[in-house]
């Protein structure tokens, strides 16, 4: 047995509350826990059934008997789901809170995405925590996509002598889960990887219109190619040292890099390491105006410093 457990919190704190917990069987004969069975025969107490959140769970992933508690990020609170009449007290699984995620309060379904852990599956050696998992998406289908992505990996987490969390390494089949997404948005065999890099943003490309700006202030255009210049008519020498407000126009929208519940699209945001994209109206250097749809990625150096920026646009017509 670790000698360090017996300094640990006395309360579980999440969002690893519930793990090496068994929770009682509940009363079978009734279908709902009234509110004024707070505690059940064995003395746990039994939260009241408004408090109760059956999440959505594909059942070739995870036994639909299994889910016993749930470990809300920020939250103390374990919910208990009832149990079926021929459960054998399948594990517990841990999985993330929807209820966390920033949203627009928008009417329209949304992408979302967890993880699920199951908690017989984990190993605990020392201070190392190491457990597989199952990432999946939720609601793709709905919005669009053919199919939903699942991608298995190993979680490996380690803990400092006070039991707090020092790092987490996940590992996974990148590639693999690449092929996914092209599989599910219909773009298989034409989805591209976005370099990371100088080295590789740089690379001569027929298909994007790139244009490279500084990671700091007044993020300065340091390099395009010949497919922006032939999109907005600006060469090299007529776009180096100024910045991409060149391309905006009177009917330019400011709000479009600021909406409510989505990244933000501006370089400031871009430089600290968050990707970002937006659709808008420019003008080109002969006042053509037309929409594009402009993503933005950080671009780092071997000491994971973001030097530039990398911009791409893509005109729609």
């Amino acid at each position: 047995m670790n000698t360090r457990l017996s300094t640990a919190p006395p309360i579980a704190l999440p969002p690893f509350a519930g793990i090496g917990k068994r929770f009682a069987p509940v009363n079978r004969n009734s279908n709902v826990i009234t509110e004024n069975s707070n505690h059940n025969s064995n003395g746990i107490q039994i939260l009241p059934s408004n408090n109760f959140v059956r999440p959505k769970v594909e059942s070739n992933l995870i036994p639909s008997n299994s889910l016993s508690s749930k470990a809300n990020i920020g939250n103390e609170t374990n919910s208990v789901n009832t149990i079926p009449a021929n459960d054998r007290r399948e594990p517990a699984v841990i999985y993330s809170d929807n209820g966390t995620a920033s949203s627009d309060n928008s009417s329209f379904p949304q992408i979302q995405a967890n993880y699920f852990l199951n908690e017989d599956d984990m190993l605990l050696t020392d201070d190392v925590l190491m457990s597989p998992f199952i990432f999946r998406t939720q609601d793709a289908v709905q919005c669009g996509a053919l199919s939903e992505c699942v991608m298995p990996g190993m979680l490996r987490a380690e803990f400092s002598e006070r039991n707090k969390l020092l790092n987490v390494e996940m590992v996974y089949d990148a590639m693999g889960f690449m092929q996914q997404l092209e599989r599910s948005s219909g773009n298989e065999g034409k989805a591209h990887i976005t370099p990371n890099s100088l080295e590789a943003s740089l690379q001569p490309t027929v298909e994007e219109a790139r244009v490279i700006t500084t990671a700091k202030p007044p993020y300065q255009i340091v390099s395009v190619n010949e497919v922006w210049t032939r999109t907005t008519k600006y060469t090299q020498a007529e776009a180096e040292q100024k910045e991409l407000s060149i391309l905006n126009g009177k009917r330019t929208d400011p709000d479009v890099f600021r909406r409510p519940g989505k990244p933000l699209h501006e370089s400031p945001s871009i430089a600290k390491g968050q990707p970002g994209s937006s659709t808008n109206r420019y003008t080109d250097k002969f006042g053509r105006d037309f929409i594009a749809y402009v993503t933005s990625y950080p671009i780092t150096n071997n000491t994971n410093e973001t030097t530039h920026i990398l911009h791409i646009f893509k005109e729609l017509k």
